[in-house]
């Protein structure tokens, strides 16, 4: 879980700072006039965060409910939680450890699946053979127990 940066900015409002697992860095300026702003940043980007939105107190709350799942659920996904099985998305980096390997090197014996992988280029495959070599910057959607699931990715990730 990611872990909240909260900066308090006299006679204008609140900064909260979020990094995500994926390395995102989002800003929220909730203003004390009610209008939020939100910016983005890759986590160590030098250049300043780009403004992604200025909302009204309305539309944050929106935007809010729209995130938080509460507007919208997919049932499929509810479904299979219910029962035990987790769909987790993994964005390979140039650093991964995974990036040149096949996925028959990761998937043997984990009790994980690959759905489907996305390549940088957009080019998707639903079904990946196994000698398939993972690639740089490419997404790839797991399903699996959630511990399994987890180790999975921290193996992909950092070769442990």
């Amino acid at each position: 879980m990611s872990l909240v940066e909260e900066t308090e900015l006299p006679g204008i409002g609140i900064r909260f700072e979020i990094v995500t697992v994926a390395g995102d860095r989002l800003i929220i300026v909730v203003h004390d006039s009610g209008t939020v702003e939100m910016y983005s940043a890759r986590s160590g980007d030098p250049q300043e965060p780009a403004l992604v939105a200025t909302l009204t107190d309305d539309e944050a709350r929106l935007v809010a409910a729209i995130i938080g799942r509460t507007v919208y659920r997919p049932e499929a996904i509810e479904r299979l939680s219910r029962h035990g099985v987790e769909i987790a998305w993994l964005q390979l980096k140039a650093d991964s450890y995974a990036v040149g390997r096949t996925v028959r090197e990761f998937l043997e014996n984990t009790g994980v699946t690959v759905l489907a992988a996305i390549e940088t280029d957009g080019k998707r495959h639903d079904v990946l053979p196994s000698d398939y070599v993972l690639q740089d910057g490419s997404q790839l959607a797991l399903a699996g127990g959630k511990k399994e699931v987890h180790a999975l990715k921290t193996l992909m990730e950092k070769g442990r």
